[in-house]
């Protein structure tokens, strides 16, 4: 199932899945991320109708007004509110400089915290 909105003037349509595509990559560019992990698997999962970046990036639209839900992990040697806040002020930027779309809310899960110890494991020689 792919949920599309169109402007009747313009006759422009954008799909849910461009939205999620383009939150995606704002993701990417922020600091302290570790990786967008997919969403839990629900009924409409389970059957195979979220593909691509919506396995990722849950997309919800209310009166032409989105809102986002994204899961990721963050690096071990971060603030989580400061990489969770700069998601959703990079994701709600760039989905609403991309398509005009008003953006009310990005919900950041974090799903997970990643080691970015690279250092191999020393065993105390006792």
């Amino acid at each position: 199932m792919n949920n599309a909105t169109g402007s009747p003037a313009t006759g422009l349509v954008i799909s849910d899945e461009v939205i999620a595509s383009i939150a995606m990559s704002a993701v990417k560019d922020v600091a302290g991320i570790g990786k967008l992990v997919q969403r839990p698997t629900n009924l409409k999962g389970m059957v195979g109708m979220y593909e691509g970046a919506q396995k990722y990036v849950e997309v919800y639209k209310t009166d032409n007004v989105y809102t986002l839900k994204l899961h990721i992990t963050v690096n071990d040697d971060c603030k989580i509110p400061v990489v969770a806040a700069e998601v959703q002020k990079s994701v709600k930027n760039a989905v609403q400089e991309m398509t005009s779309k008003v953006v009310s809310k990005v919900n950041v899960v974090i799903a997970g915290v990643e080691s970015t110890n690279n250092a191999p494991n020393q065993k105390n020689s006792d």
